[in-house]
């Protein structure tokens, strides 16, 4: 399996599986493992030592709003939440374990905004992240999250891991709006966290 750049037909990632896939409507999501990352030089040397890829979580739209969109968004499946630490896979949790809401109010010029509540559970305790996401596109949004545990995982903080701080990326789905689809990433003590969360209204 493979993915590839549609803009240079470059290979992105290969010699993976997917696992977690669920698709509902406009929107599909799924977990990637055991691939081989080839995003940073584009290789095709068939060193499979560069770029090894314990896992990647995704998700799709399959068409997105042409207008404004508000509401509330409640989460209905998940990928397993992961945590990764020096390139390796140490602590996986359960398909749809991770859950949440969104309140949407993304404008047609811009200037809007999404605030979040996700739950997090992997590796023995429970991730919240809050906060309210800023719009970056007609239909997507991404924020900088407040994030605790319920264990000593972010004991000293936890950071996000997307870019900038930021822990969260999400996009509507549909041309009504009435899907959703988020993307988190965050560091902590255990290691780096990811996964994907969908959701309806």
């Amino acid at each position: 399996m493979e993915l590839k750049d549609d803009s240079t037909g470059r290979k992105i990632v290969e010699k993976g599986s997917s696992t977690d896939v669920g698709a509902s409507d406009f929107i599909a999501w799924g977990r990637w493992i055991d691939g081989r990352s080839k995003a940073r030089d584009g290789s095709e040397d068939g060193d499979d030592s560069k770029g090894k890829l314990a896992t990647l979580h995704y998700f799709t739209a399959t068409s997105t709003p042409v207008g404004a969109t508000s509401g509330l968004f409640t989460s209905f499946a998940s990928t397993s939440p992961t945590v990764q630490s020096n390139g390796n896979l140490v602590a996986t949790g359960t398909v749809n374990g991770a859950s949440g809401s969104i309140t949407a109010s993304l404008k047609l010029q811009g200037g809007g905004s999404a605030n979040y509540s996700l739950s997090v559970p992997v590796a023995g305790q429970t991730f919240s992240l809050t906060g309210v996401a800023t719009q970056t596109s007609l239909s997507g949004f991404a924020g900088v999250s407040a994030i605790t545990s319920t264990g000593a995982a972010c004991q000293g903080g936890c950071t996000g891991s997307l870019g900038s701080n930021i822990s969260v990326i999400g996009q509507i789905a549909g041309s009504q709006g009435t899907q959703a689809g988020v993307v988190y990433g965050f560091n902590s003590r255990l290691g780096n966290v990811s996964g994907v969360i969908v959701f309806k209204r």
